[in-house]
C-alpha cells in the first residue's frame, strides 16, 4: 500500500469543486474554500483541474485527490467518461501537485475494460508512484479493476451517475455498494456521493468505507441553501 493511501485510511476527505456556472469558480476561491475546510479538520481534499490544484497545493501539506472533469459536448452524460479520461488530463492533474489520482473507472459501452487497463498501465509506467483512486458506480466494475493491479483506491464517486446504476440514483449514500465492495476487493474503499447529514456519514462507516469524501455538503453553498429553502416550502405547503 502506497504511504499516501495509508494516510488517508480511517480520514475524511472534502471535495473543493465549484463549475463555471457558480459564483465560487475559480482557482483563488477554492484555495480559499480548501483553507476552510482545512481549519475544520479536513484530512485531505479532492480537488478539480489543474489551476485550482495549483492554489491549493501550497497551502496544505495534506493529500490531494486531483482530477480533471472533462465533459464532451453533445454526449448524454450518463454514458461520458468524464473524469480525468485520458493519459493526458492525468498528466495535467500529476504535475499540477496531486498525490493521488481520481480516474473514471467505469465500464462503458464506448470504453471498454481493455481500453481502461490499458490506459491505466500507461499511468502506472510514467508514474509509479501515484495512487490512483477508482471513481466507480458497480459492484462488477470494482472488482474488474482491482483485479487489474494497477489502483490503488476503490471508490463509490459515480454511484447512480451511470445508464448502468440509474436504479441507484437517490438521496442517501450507496451504502449495499460499500458493502459488496468491502467482501469483493481487498483494496481500500472510499466512501463517496450523497453524504449530507451525520447520519449518512455514520451509515457509511458502519458499511465498512475505509475513508470518505465528502463535498456538496460542505462546500456547495447553492445546493445546501437549495435543501433548506425546498424543505421550508414544503413545510408551508401543508401548513
Amino acid at each position: 500500500m502506497k504511504p499516501v493511501v495509508e494516510q488517508l485510511l480511517g480520514k475524511t476527505i472534502i471535495s473543493v469543486q465549484a463549475y463555471e456556472d457558480t459564483p465560487l469558480y475559480g482557482p483563488q476561491n477554492m484555495r480559499v474554500m480548501a483553507q476552510s475546510v482545512l481549519l475544520g479538520g479536513a484530512e485531505g481534499l479532492r480537488a478539480c483541474w489543474p489551476q485550482d490544484i495549483r492554489a491549493i497545493r501550497p497551502v496544505t501539506d495534506k493529500p490531494i485527490v486531483g482530477i480533471y472533469k472533462d465533459f464532451p459536448e453533445g454526449e448524454d452524460p450518463l454514458d461520458a467518461v468524464y473524469i480525468t479520461p485520458t493519459v493526458q488530463r492525468a498528466q495535467e492533474v500529476i504535475e499540477a501537485g496531486a498525490d493521488i489520482l481520481g480516474i473514471d473507472c467505469t465500464i462503458r459501452p464506448n470504453r471498454g475494460l481493455a481500453q481502461l487497463t490499458e490506459m491505466l498501465e500507461q499511468i502506472h509506467t510514467r508514474w509509479p508512484d501515484i495512487a490512483i483512486m477508482a471513481d466507480l458506480a458497480t459492484l462488477e466494475e470494482g472488482v474488474a479493476v482491482a483485479n487489474t493491479g494497477l489502483v490503488d483506491i476503490i471508490s463509490t464517486t459515480l454511484s447512480g451517475y451511470t445508464r448502468s446504476s440509474l436504479d441507484r440514483k437517490g438521496e442517501k449514500p450507496d451504502l449495499q455498494l460499500i458493502r459488496d465492495l468491502k467482501q469483493a476487493v481487498s483494496l481500500p474503499v472510499n466512501g463517496e456521493g450523497h453524504i449530507w447529514e451525520l447520519a449518512d456519514l455514520q451509515a457509511v462507516l458502519d458499511a465498512g468505507a475505509d475513508m470518505v469524501t465528502i463535498g456538496s455538503a460542505v462546500t456547495r453553498p447553492h445546493l445546501i441553501t437549495e435543501r433548506f429553502v425546498s424543505c421550508n416550502r414544503r413545510w408551508r405547503a401543508v401548513h
